[in-house]
C-alpha cells in the first residue's frame, strides 16, 4: 500500500514512517510542492525490487523463466525429489 505525504509532514513523522515501512510493508511517496520526489520503503522490499530488476535485465534468465512457465502450463512439472534427487 502506498501513501502520499508532503515533505514537511514526512520530516515531522520520519521515525513513524520508518517504523511503518519496516513493520507493515507500507510505502510513502514524498512530495515537494505537490510533485513526487522520493519513495520510502522497507530495505527488504527495496532489495527484492533490485533483485527482480537484475533478473529481468538478463535475457538468458528471462528466456529460462518463460520456458519454465510454458512447461508448467503444459503440465510438465517435476517433484522436488525428481529435480534434486532427495526429499525436501
Amino acid at each position: 500500500m502506498s501513501r502520499t505525504i508532503p515533505l514537511k509532514e514526512a520530516r515531522q513523522q520520519f521515525s513513524m514512517i520508518v517504523d511503518k515501512v519496516g513493520r507493515l510493508r507500507e510505502r510513502y511517496v514524498v512530495t515537494k510542492n505537490g510533485v513526487p520526489k522520493a519513495v520510502v520503503m522497507s530495505a527488504d522490499e527495496f532489495e527484492s525490487w533490485v533483485e527482480t530488476l537484475e533478473l529481468m535485465s538478463n535475457p538468458k534468465a528471462v528466456k529460462a523463466l518463460e520456458q519454465g512457465l510454458k512447461e508448467a502450463k503444459a503440465g510438465k512439472l517435476h517433484s522436488f525429489k525428481e529435480a534434486f534427487g532427495e526429499d525436501q
